[in-house]
């Protein structure tokens, strides 16, 4: 009997809790606990995303670095046609030397890469034939002394009808031919690089020298010492390279847009980034079918004694007048395929050292001012959409709107960008 009746109390109890533990007011409690630690969460979650857009530096920070500010600015980096090419020479400003006659290499002066300047010796050749025709011409020169005297007697006796047409006619044509043949000896001399003068005077020589056409550098060097050198050898190549211009490559769907006269701006590779300026010169007539292209010549802007026949250059040729927004490349950082940049914050202290002291307002006013002094300056990130990339600048092509008067960071961006990641990695959660 004691048994059954304290079964039935424990029943009893245990119907009481489940019920207790299924009433309305016990989930209403429960349920206001969970909601107020969720939405804790929650409110916590979003501060942190809001910081997480925001980096701090102190005065003493801002200090060492060089941050600028700027805004928007309007620049012409769109409504061009991309090209590429090489940097090249007109004919005249390439001269292959050769020696004029056969001789031996006596001396070879200079080496490739050498600046010579125009009539610089570049070479000595040694021959008998050099000497020979020296001989030829002092002895046409004697014999030219007689023909005359001869010549001037026989007109005189021509004129007195004492001599026969025949002999005067004779002495004529001898006179005649030996002055032609001076004439083409002078020539050979004056082409071998001697001088008929000097040689009248009796001066022979057994060498020529290879001079510098113009002012320019060595190229190429096919010759030394004891060679023997032919006359159609080509002994150096010389350039003149302060005529450099642009040989490029369009493609044929872009060739109804260029035209002479437009703008080209145009880097080379090999040398750094630097962007140097152009014009069109002239556009081919005729399309080569392999690279499916026409050539198109350009004008270098100013003189670069750095530049070197044949080097690679990529081109932009700029065929409007369009204008869009943009900011400098050092504004602008990238992460996970996006580009940010940063704005200088108002906001003297964080969202989060109010909330902890809501109500206090002797508090949270020194707080603010304590915060103040020891951040010094607040930068916010922001998320933009970038265009084409032109002579240092970015194009934006997507911002948020801000508010008038909003400073932009256009130098010490990625600084300010490595702070912040700094501060992500030192969040405890």
């Amino acid at each position: 009997m004691k048994s059954a009746i304290k079964n039935c109390f424990l029943l009893f109890g245990i119907a009481f809790l489940l019920f207790q533990c299924n009433s309305p007011e016990a989930e209403g409690e429960h349920g206001h606990e969970e909601a107020a630690h969720g939405g804790h969460e929650e409110e916590g979650g979003h501060a942190e995303g809001e910081n997480a857009e925001v980096v701090e530096l102190s005065d003493v920070q801002l200090a060492a670095i060089d941050v600028a500010y700027g805004n928007l600015e309007n620049l012409n980096i769109s409504g061009f046609v991309k090209a590429n090419g090489t940097l090249d020479l007109p004919p005249q400003n390439i001269a292959a030397v050769s020696a004029p006659l056969d001789g031996f290499v006596k001396k070879a002066n200079y080496l490739v890469g050498d600046y010579v300047e125009k009539g610089t010796v570049l070479a000595v050749l040694e021959h008998l034939n050099y000497v020979k025709l020296q001989e030829e011409y002092l002895s046409i020169l004697s014999q030219l002394d007689y023909l005359k005297s001869d010549y001037e007697r026989q007109q005189q006796l021509d004129s007195a009808e004492i001599s026969s047409k025949k002999a005067f006619q004779a002495a004529t044509a001898a006179y005649k031919n030996a002055q032609v043949r001076k004439q083409a000896l002078e020539k050979q001399l004056q082409y071998l690089g001697l001088s008929p003068e000097h040689v009248a005077q009796g001066n022979i020589s057994s060498t020529i020298a290879i001079r510098a056409p113009f002012s320019g550098y060595i190229t190429e060097l096919n010759v030394h010492n004891g060679e023997f050198a032919r006359s159609e050898q080509e002994l150096y190549e010389l350039v003149d390279p302060e005529h450099m211009h642009l040989e490029l490559n369009v493609f044929e769907q872009d060739v109804p847009k260029v035209e002479i006269g437009q703008p080209i701006r145009f880097t080379v590779p090999s040398t750094g980034g630097e962007i140097y300026e152009g014009e069109v010169f002239l556009v081919g007539k005729s399309f080569e079918p392999e690279t499916k292209t026409v050539k198109v010549h350009g004008h270098i802007e100013g003189e670069h004694q750095d530049f070197i026949q044949g080097l690679y250059v990529e081109a932009k040729i700029f065929t409007g007048d369009q204008q869009v927004r943009a900011l400098p490349e050092e504004a602008i950082v990238e992460e996970d395929g996006k580009s940010f940049i940063f704005i200088r914050s108002t906001e003297a202290a964080h969202e989060e050292h109010h909330d902890e002291h809501e109500g206090e307002e002797v508090q949270a006013t020194t707080g603010a001012h304590e915060a103040e002094e020891e951040h010094g300056t607040s930068f916010r990130r922001v998320q933009v959409v970038t265009g084409e990339k032109n002579q240092g600048f970015v194009e934006i092509k997507e911002i948020p709107e801000l508010p008038a008067g909003t400073e932009i960071v256009t130098a010490g961006a990625y600084y300010l960008f490595s702070e912040m990641k700094k501060g992500e990695g030192g969040h405890h959660h």
